[in-house]
C-alpha cells in the first residue's frame, strides 16, 4: 500500500472548531490511506497556541488511536512569522519545504491541505500543486455548516481534552474532504501556454506540450505537426495536411514563387522573434534567388543559359556560352579589371544585370540596396559571435529590419508576384486554424 504525507499550514479553525474537525483533522480522518507523516506549518500566532497546550499534536494523536494508526508529526515552527498575508514568501518557502520532503520520501504521496491557514498560504499551495515537478494532491475541506466558520465563544475556554471529547466528528460520518479540481485549472494554464507558443510560431515547443497533455485529437496533433514541418520549409506537405482537414493555406502562385514566399515568411518570423543574426544570414541566399527570378521573369534573362555546372552542382558563368552576347558585354563593364569567368554565379553580378536591363530606377535601387545590405553586415552576422540587434542593422546598413523586409516584398512584386497581405499573414491565418481546433 502506498504511504502518504500531509503537509498542512495550521489555521485558527484547527484542530477543532464549532465542535467538529478543522480541515487538518478532517483530512487525516478521511483521506485514504491515512497519512503516515503530518507536517504542521505554524506561524507566530499558532506557535503561541501550541505552547499553551500542545493541542495540535494532542488531537492528531487521539485521532490516530481511533484509526489504529501511529502518525509521525513534524512541526515547522515560525515564531517570527507575523506577515501571514505575503503571498510571494509562502510560494518560495513552501516550495523549498515540499522539495525537501519529496527528496527525503520520494515514494510517498504528498497531500496538501489547501483549506487551513491564511489565504496567501492556501493559494500558494494551490499554485504549487500545479507547478511542482512531482505529483501532489491538494485537498479542500468544507466547513460543517457549508459556510464561513462562525466564532463560538464557548470553545474559547475549553481545554484541548474537552474539545476532543465534544468533537461531533468522532460520532459518525463527517467527510468534508474534496480533492481540489486543480487538474482542470492546470489544463487551462497549459492550453493558454499552448496558444501563446502557437502565436509566437514556436511549433516545436507547442507540439511537445500538446503531446504531453494527451487531451487533443489526432487531427489537432496532425495539423500542429504539419505547422512544425512548415518551419522546415516543407510547405507543400503542410498544405496537403491542412487541406485534408478542410483548411486552406495555399498561395495562388507558381511553385517557385511559393517556395521563395515561404522562405521570406521565415525571415519575417526571425524579425518578430528578434533573431536578427539569423535574419541577416538568410539574406544572402534570398538575394540570389530574388535577383535570378526577376531577371528571368521581367528581363527575359535566364542565367541558366549562360551557366556551366561545377563543384557539386554550383553554377559558374560559362565563357563559351557568354561569348558574343550583350550579357557578356554588360558583365565585363561591371568591373574595372574585367569580368572573371571562373567565378560562381552570385547576387553581385545579378544586381549589375538588373541595373542594366530593368529599365526602372526604383527596381535598380531596391536591388542595389539589398545587395549593399548583404555586403555591409553579412560578415558580422556570419563570422562573429556577438549579438546582432536591430540598431546594429540600422547602423551598418542605414535600414531597420522591417524596412529591409519591405524591400524584399517589393522585389517579389517587381518580379510579378503581387504578394498580398493575405500571403504575408499566412502563418497567422494558420495559427488561427490551429487555435480553433484546440
Amino acid at each position: 500500500m502506498k504511504k502518504t504525507i500531509l503537509f498542512s499550514p495550521v489555521g485558527m479553525t484547527d484542530p477543532i472548531r464549532y465542535f467538529h474537525d478543522g480541515a487538518m483533522l478532517n483530512i487525516i480522518r478521511n483521506y485514504k490511506p491515512t497519512p503516515d507523516i503530518v507536517y504542521l506549518y505554524m506561524s507566530k500566532e499558532i506557535c503561541e497556541q501550541h505552547e499553551k497546550d500542545d493541542r495540535y499534536r494532542y488531537s492528531i494523536r487521539q485521532l490516530g488511536k481511533t484509526l489504529n494508526k501511529e502518525i509521525d508529526i513534524v512541526l515547522i515552527e515560525r515564531p517570527e512569522l507575523e506577515d501571514v498575508q505575503l503571498f510571494d514568501s509562502f510560494i518560495n518557502e513552501f516550495s523549498s519545504i515540499l522539495n525537501d520532503i519529496h527528496s527525503k520520501h520520494p515514494d510517498y504521496e504528498i497531500i496538501l491541505n489547501v483549506s487551513s491557514g491564511t489565504p496567501a498560504m492556501k493559494s500558494s499551495l494551490q499554485i504549487l500543486s500545479l507547478t511542482l515537478d512531482y505529483a501532489t494532491v491538494p485537498v479542500q475541506v468544507s466547513t460543517p455548516q457549508k459556510q464561513s466558520n462562525p466564532r463560538i465563544d464557548d470553545e474559547k475556554n475549553a481545554t484541548c481534552e474537552e474539545l476532543w471529547e465534544l468533537n461531533d466528528s468522532n460520532n459518525g460520518n463527517d467527510d468534508r474532504c474534496i480533492i481540489s479540481g486543480t487538474k482542470n485549472l492546470l489544463t487551462e494554464f497549459k492550453k493558454n501556454t499552448l496558444k501563446k507558443l502557437i502565436k509566437s510560431y514556436d511549433y516545436p515547443a507547442a507540439l511537445e506540450l500538446a503531446k504531453d497533455m494527451s487531451i487533443f485529437s489526432d487531427r489537432f496533433i496532425d495539423m500542429l505537426s504539419a505547422a512544425n514541418d512548415r518551419l522546415k520549409l516543407k510547405y507543400f506537405s503542410t498544405k496537403t495536411v491542412f487541406k485534408k482537414y478542410d483548411y486552406n493555406i495555399s498561395i495562388n502562385a507558381k511553385k517557385e514563387f511559393v517556395e521563395i514566399h515561404e522562405y521570406v515568411m521565415l525571415l519575417k518570423i526571425k524579425i518578430i522573434k528578434e533573431e536578427y543574426a539569423d535574419f541577416i544570414r538568410a539574406i544572402t541566399p534570398l538575394n540570389f534567388h530574388l535577383f535570378e527570378l526577376f531577371l528571368r521573369e521581367k528581363c527575359s534573362i535566364d542565367v541558366n543559359n549562360y551557366a556551366e555546372i561545377k563543384n557539386k552542382g554550383v553554377r559558374y558563368w560559362s565563357k563559351c556560352k557568354l561569348s558574343g552576347t550583350d550579357i557578356d558585354k554588360c558583365l565585363n563593364g561591371l568591373y574595372n579589371s574585367g569580368f572573371r569567368y571562373d567565378t560562381a554565379m552570385n547576387s553581385d553580378t545579378f544586381c549589375g544585370l538588373i541595373e542594366k536591363y530593368s529599365g526602372d530606377d526604383d527596381i535598380s535601387k531596391c536591388a542595389k540596396n539589398l545587395r549593399d545590405i548583404e555586403t555591409n553586415i553579412r560578415n558580422k552576422a556570419a563570422h562573429t559571435i556577438v549579438s546582432v540587434t536591430d540598431k546594429d542593422i540600422k547602423d551598418d546598413t542605414g535600414f531597420k529590419s522591417d524596412e529591409i523586409f519591405e524591400m524584399i516584398i517589393n522585389m517579389l512584386k517587381y518580379s510579378g508576384f503581387d504578394i498580398s497581405s493575405k500571403c504575408i499573414k499566412s502563418y497567422d491565418t494558420m495559427n488561427e486554424y490551429l487555435i480553433n481546433e484546440m
